[in-house]
């Protein structure tokens, strides 16, 4: 499972990415670097990398990280979207999952805010 590491303003926050060939082209294309963009409970940041809908998910669940192809951009589920109905978590359209934020660190994704620099990379040696 690799490691990877979001420095979001002051934040830091640790996930894992998953085995698909989408997560596989987004790690080997780390680092990004962006800025925050807010969408009820989403951050999400815009990438310079094009990759195909992979097996596209409607709804996904608190500390989920994927990949948006239309944006295209890197998105950071931790509750409901102007989107949502009832208790799902719903992106705009069909996402590619890629990981989930470690639990411990989704707590610290209420703190972000809108504008702000974040940074996406791999996590190598045990740290950042």
């Amino acid at each position: 499972m690799k490691k990877i590491f979001f420095r979001i303003g002051s934040e830091k926050i640790q996930g894992n990415l998953n085995e698909n060939k989408t997560a596989s082209a987004i790690y080997s294309a780390l680092p990004f670097r962006g800025r925050v963009n807010l969408w009820g409970k989403e951050i999400y940041f815009y990438v310079d990398i094009r990759l195909p809908l992979e097996n596209g998910q409607d709804t996904v669940n608190v500390g989920d990280i994927a990949y948006w192809p239309e944006g295209p951009a890197i998105c950071i589920f931790f509750g409901p979207t102007p989107a949502s109905k009832e208790n799902e978590i719903r992106p705009y359209s069909k996402v590619n999952l890629i990981g989930r934020i470690d639990g411990l660190f989704v707590k610290n994704l209420y703190n972000v805010k809108s504008g702000e620099e974040i940074i996406m990379k791999p996590i190598t040696n045990g740290g950042d």
